[in-house]
């Protein structure tokens, strides 16, 4: 019986040394392989193909308190190609957001916070706390020039990795720089001669005119100049401010509206236009809209969230839940009250809390009130009630959607020239919108690193689900791309007879090197990563297709 149970041991256990023994020999070759020569020889392509033109390349330098190792891109490619399931089943992601920012809630809920300490410092350092995790995917930082602290493509930025921000995309979110990128858009569709409609279709702010350019701060100093005279001699009625100010601060900061009693101000600072191209401040004056669509008395503006999630090629989502703002106070065109004229979020807060100190009233309701949690069907319900809608009409379907995305893929054009191509980079804005009385809509700014609140139960339920489909679309388009990679060097490159033992680099640039260029593109998501149909974002620009296909036919070709 003994010698009976030894020999069953030795059979279980030759079996298992037989087995086993060749699986681990398989594994240990093949991450040698990986980490000594196939990720080697695509990083170095990848490497020599990253313009690092667009980085200020201050290395050695981190504001995230995070350590650069030379060879980390290695180590993490290797190991996700090892362990697939690190991408395929998991979100690793690293954040920047302090503590009670809901983002870092939702991701510390929801996904794997790879750093759970992770701080920015207030000034950058050279002694680093933290090592950054090979398994690491998913950048989504507050900071947004996270790669000009590294070796991109080395010590960060690897093939299977993905950053929240865009270089370049400050042409967006500047308002001087929207403006500019604006006017020259609308000028080269001129200059095409393209139609009046599709110019009409393409304009997307108010008259603004910027106040560091000497002929438009002369040309607003010559029409503030007339509306004056115009008022002083009663051939004009007064109905509160023509402009209002910006510089390039957000969340309210920043902007003046001009009423009569604050002319006086900007005059002498410009000497009424005598001192134009003197004054280099960034200041644009941007005609007032001061016959809004209100909301129970009061104006309410729109945030349309959208993600770009790749630049290369450009891929745009905008999603289908907006976010409807109202200003604090009722809105008069003669109250010189900021709260009854700007609905910014930091703007109402302040005015929502200063206003709760003073009452003893429901605080809940107030919140209610303030922070509106329905959607653009509300709007649609509201002008059906008020009759200035059919209520068999689709309105929101049928015309404010379709220009909401037409002016927001307009926008984008005008000022992608700037953005770096890499699909690596995505970004997530948000862009506001209004809606005067006669149900035009206007852009009135976009903001990048958008404040994601907690003001109300249903608000926060609604975020939740909001960066949940975010991610979503982030790692269906890193699975596609890393699964057509890893086929490529299991079917492509381990099965290619060349000589000696190791493929030399100029061997793959002429053999492999446009193939590979193409697969490091985001240009498609795979049928087996396809979004889920519950996911609340619309695409709404693909650039790997061509014409008007690329926007959905949201733009006419001969608009384009």
């Amino acid at each position: 019986m003994i010698i009976y149970k030894l020999l069953l041991a030795i059979i279980i256990l030759t079996y298992i040394y037989v087995t086993i023994v060749p699986i681990c020999d398989y594994h240990d070759n093949m991450q040698k392989k990986f980490k000594t020569h196939y990720v080697q020889l695509l990083q170095t392509f990848m490497m020599d193909n990253t313009n690092y033109s667009k980085f200020k390349q201050a290395y050695n330098e981190s504001s995230l308190n995070m350590i650069e190792d030379p060879n980390y891109c290695i180590e993490s490619d290797t190991l996700k190609l090892l362990h697939p399931d690190i991408l395929l089943q998991d979100k690793y992601i690293v954040r920047d957001l302090e503590k009670g920012n809901l983002q870092r809630e939702i991701i510390k809920a929801r996904m794997f916070d790879s750093i759970q300490n992770l701080l920015p410092l207030s000034k950058p350092q050279t002694k680093f706390q933290h090592r950054i995790p090979p398994q690491l995917t998913y950048f989504y930082t507050h900071k947004p020039r996270l790669q000009d602290n590294y070796h991109f493509g080395q010590g960060l930025g690897c093939m299977f990795q993905k950053f929240n921000h865009i270089p370049g995309l400050n042409t967006l979110t500047s308002k001087n720089s929207l403006i500019y990128n604006y006017a020259k858009y609308i000028q080269d569709m001129k200059n095409r001669n393209t139609s009046q409609q599709c110019i009409q279709n393409a304009s997307y702010v108010p008259q603004t005119l910027r106040l560091n350019v000497k002929s438009e701060c002369q040309q607003f100093f010559k029409k503030l100049n007339k509306l004056q005279t115009e008022y002083k001699n009663n051939i004009k009625q007064y109905n509160g401010p023509d402009y209002l100010l910006k510089t390039d601060e957000h969340r309210g900061e920043g902007i003046r509206l001009l009423f009569q009693s604050q002319i006086q101000n900007i005059t002498e600072v410009y000497q009424n236009g005598e001192l134009c191209g003197n004054v280099t401040e960034k200041i644009v004056a941007q005609k007032y809209i001061n016959r809004p669509f209100l909301y129970k008395g009061h104006k309410i503006e729109f945030r349309i969230y959208i993600y770009l999630a790749s630049s290369n090629p450009l891929q745009v989502y905008t999603y289908k839940r907006a976010l409807i703002k109202r200003c604090a106070n009722e809105y008069n065109p003669l109250s010189e009250q900021i709260p009854a004229h700007i609905c910014n979020t930091a703007v109402t807060e302040k005015t929502h809390k200063n206003s709760s100190n003073q009452a003893d009233g429901n605080i809940e309701s107030e919140d209610e009130e303030m922070f509106i949690d329905w959607n653009l069907e509300g709007i649609e319900e509201l002008l059906k009630e008020q009759g200035r809608i059919t209520k068999k009409q689709q309105w929101l379907q049928n015309y404010l959607y379709p220009r909401i995305y037409s002016k927001i893929i307009h926008t984008i054009r005008s000022g992608q020239y700037s953005f770096y191509k890499d699909s690596r980079f995505s970004e997530f804005l948000a862009i506001d919108f209004l809606l005067d009385y006669e149900l035009d809509i206007w852009l009135l700014e976009i903001n990048y690193n958008p404040q994601i609140l907690s003001v109300t139960p249903d608000r926060i339920k609604r975020n939740y689900k909001m960066i949940e489909d975010t991610m979503e679309i982030a790692f269906a388009y890193l699975k596609s791309k890393f699964k057509r990679i890893k086929l490529f060097i299991e079917q492509e490159l381990f099965n290619y007879k060349y000589s000696g033992n190791r493929i030399r680099q100029v061997d793959f640039k002429n053999k492999f090197g446009n193939k590979f260029s193409q697969l490091l593109q985001d240009s498609s998501i795979d049928q087996e990563f396809t979004i889920s149909p519950d996911n609340l974002y619309t695409h709404i620009i693909d650039e790997s297709k061509s014409g008007k296909d690329q926007y959905f036919n949201l733009i006419d070709e001969e608009c384009l």
